[in-house]
């Protein structure tokens, strides 16, 4: 039971919802018109409109709290300096609410929330909307008037027309039968006589020229190969004769 509850709260806190009505009035007092659900429409009227009340008397008070609520000085200044002139006159209902269908998820019901001063004839691409959003008729652009082309500049744009066609085709056709002969002519093989000097020249030296290097290559004769030997052999050794030590001692007896 809600009864005599008439805050809404959009499962938020208090310094959540603030920020949020924050966010919708800075961009409604930028681009004047603004794409939202009915609800947050609903409350958003609530907190902008007393703030244009107070914009409408230029004083260093109403501006201090006016910069304080929105908390941004660029929305502020063009609050009192562009809007509340055009709605001087105007005693509330500064807003207006257009019904917009329902948004393809949730099916929330969707609305146009703009100030009653905003130019009708300014497009929706200056805002920050959707390019499938449903529009009210009066803020709809009208269609762009269909140009009728006479006979005579149906007839000049045919023959242009036709004439790029035949430059296409002319580009496209095959060269000539004498270039592609000059060019099968270039790709040909070389005649057979260059060929036989080519092979003549890769091949091996005659069997006398092989005959002498084998023959370099050959090792020394076997009696060269002796004679260093026997040179690097060492000296035979004299075979020295050793007595017995019996001989010597006869030798010496008194040794």
């Amino acid at each position: 039971m809600r009864h005599k509850k008439l805050s809404r709260r959009f499962s938020r806190t208090s310094s959540h919802r603030t920020a949020m009505m924050r966010n919708l009035a800075i961009s409604l007092i930028e681009h004047e018109i603004v794409k939202t659900t009915v609800e947050k429409g609903k409350y958003l009227r609530t907190f902008l409109e007393p703030l244009i009340t107070k914009s409408k008397k230029d004083t260093l008070h109403n501006r201090r709290k006016v910069i304080s609520s929105l908390n941004s000085q660029t929305a502020a200044s063009k609050l009192f300096s562009d809007i509340s002139p055009k709605l001087s006159e105007t005693n509330g209902g500064y807003l207006r609410i257009i019904k917009a269908g329902f948004r393809p998820g949730d099916k929330a019901d969707m609305c146009f929330v703009e100030l009653i001063c905003r130019d009708p004839e300014k497009s929706l691409s200056d805002t920050n909307l959707e390019d499938d959003a449903i529009t009210s008729p009066d803020i709809a652009p009208a269609p762009e008037p269909t140009q009728v082309k006479s006979a005579s500049e149906t007839d000049a744009v045919e023959k242009e027309a036709e004439k790029s066609t035949s430059k296409k085709e002319e580009e496209k056709k095959p060269a000539p039968k004498k270039e592609v002969a000059k060019k099968e002519e270039e790709k040909k093989p070389a005649p057979k006589k260059e060929v036989a000097k080519k092979e003549e020249e890769k091949k091996p030296a005659p069997k006398k020229e092989v005959a002498k290097k084998e023959d370099e290559k050959k090792p020394a004769p076997k009696k060269e190969a002796a004679q260093k030997v026997e040179a690097k052999k060492p000296a035979p050794k004299k075979e020295e004769k050793k007595e017995s030590w019996w001989k010597r001692f006869v030798k010496n007896p008194f040794r």
